[in-house]
């Protein structure tokens, strides 16, 4: 059987994977991705690329370090990928408009204590001054909170400039993988076999989305993140109502500059199964007329699903996995896979490199929720 030996072996060719084996390179080291199909094709792709703002040296909470993180690294990270590969990912700022009603008062209040003590920029608006920003509001929402540094970014526009950025720098790529087997030898993962190869090294990456739970668990470890399905909806206007993001809890409508809307998303604890459902989509379809009421005129371009790997507390388990020196583990970031990317793939660059992580990791570390199942694990419980 032919093998390969290089410096890390990456299994997972999502934004996280792509990005951390990118990092990689960059520093001179060798790498092999794994991905199970295509790269780029699971949560990455199905997300709709909004990039909330942050400040890092008042972020407090783990969930704003790792932003606020991403968020230092994103407008850089972006104009770098365009100059080596001549391809956009559509970073742009486009601000997003934060509604309210009534029945959602506490939440509202929640949120801006929060967005002040982070020191992100918002500015309260009134009736009048939201309408100009989105001219067909419904009339219900009579204010709303606006973040001018939110951006976004075009989902696959920028996966296929990854991927063009990893073989540039001659990371290998290795799609539609089947049969793969990870094994340990003591306190090292020594070695991953798919059906037609042997793949050894020195150091690990497992950055699989929905599916890292179960390469683990062939490693003895038992870790708590499940596919949560999201479906979107796609909308196309000639002249669209809005130029900024809207959100309202934990639903969007995202405007394209081409004019396409994008309207998400459902959560959804169905396992593995990806596909659109017409309650799903109808629901979809309620929320964005029930928001802006012309939207009931736009066509419907087409839908999709994705399935986001949940973890217990919705934040991503970051780094080293008790008892394996060499594993490095980068996973369960549920909804912010891909805002988060920049941060975690450096995070994950410089732990499999032996460096300090640039951000404090409490409350984000990979053993925080590791159960001890046949390898020598610290056993933790998943409610802690």
């Amino acid at each position: 059987m032919p093998f390969t030996q290089p410096d890390v072996l990456v299994i997972g060719g999502g934004v996280v994977g792509l990005t951390t084996a990118l990092k990689l390179a960059d520093r001179g080291v060798s790498v092999t991705l794994l991905d199970r199909q295509s790269t780029g094709r699971e949560a990455s792709w199905a997300g709709a690329g909004m990039l909330p703002p942050g400040n890092l040296p008042n972020a407090a909470t783990p969930e704003a370090r790792l932003r606020s993180y991403s968020h230092s690294l994103w407008k850089e990270f972006s104009s770098d990928l365009l100059e080596r590969t001549g391809l956009d990912n559509g970073y742009h700022l486009c601000g997003a408009v934060d509604i309210f009603s009534q029945e959602d008062e506490a939440e509202y209040n929640q949120r801006l204590r929060c967005w002040a003590e982070e020191g992100i920029r918002v500015q309260m608006l009134d009736r009048s001054e939201t309408e100009r920003l989105v001219a067909d509001l419904n009339p219900m929402f009579t204010s709303s909170a606006y973040l001018p540094d939110f951006a976004q970014i075009r989902n696959p526009r920028h996966l296929q400039a990854l991927r063009v950025a990893c073989l540039q720098r001659g990371v290998e790529i290795v799609e539609h993988v089947e049969g793969i087997c990870v094994k340990a030898d003591g306190e090292r993962v020594s070695e991953v076999r798919t059906s037609s190869r042997l793949f050894l090294f020195d150091r690990i990456c497992i950055a699989a989305g929905a599916w890292s739970a179960s390469i683990l668990q062939s490693l003895g470890c038992v870790v708590p993140v499940k596919p949560v399905r999201g479906q979107i909806v796609q909308l196309q206007l000639p002249m669209p109502p809005f130029r900024c993001v809207i959100e309202k809890s934990r639903r969007y409508l995202v405007p394209r500059r081409d004019g396409l809307i994008l309207i998400g998303s459902t959560e959804e604890d169905v396992g593995f199964v990806k596909q659109n459902t017409t309650e799903g989509v109808a629901g979809l379809l309620e929320f964005a007329k029930s928001l802006v009421p012309s939207l009931a005129h736009a066509e419907v371009i087409r839908s999709w699903a994705g399935l986001r790997p949940g973890s217990p507390d919705e934040l991503p388990l970051l780094g080293g996995v008790p008892g394996l020196s060499n594993l490095i583990v980068g996973a369960g970031h549920f909804r912010s896979g891909l805002q988060m990317s920049p941060g975690t793939a450096t995070i994950l660059t410089d732990l499999l490199l032996g460096t300090p992580s640039a951000i404090l990791l409490e409350g984000l570390t990979a053993d925080r929720f590791l159960r001890k199942s046949n390898c020598p694990l610290v056993e933790k419980a998943a409610t802690q």
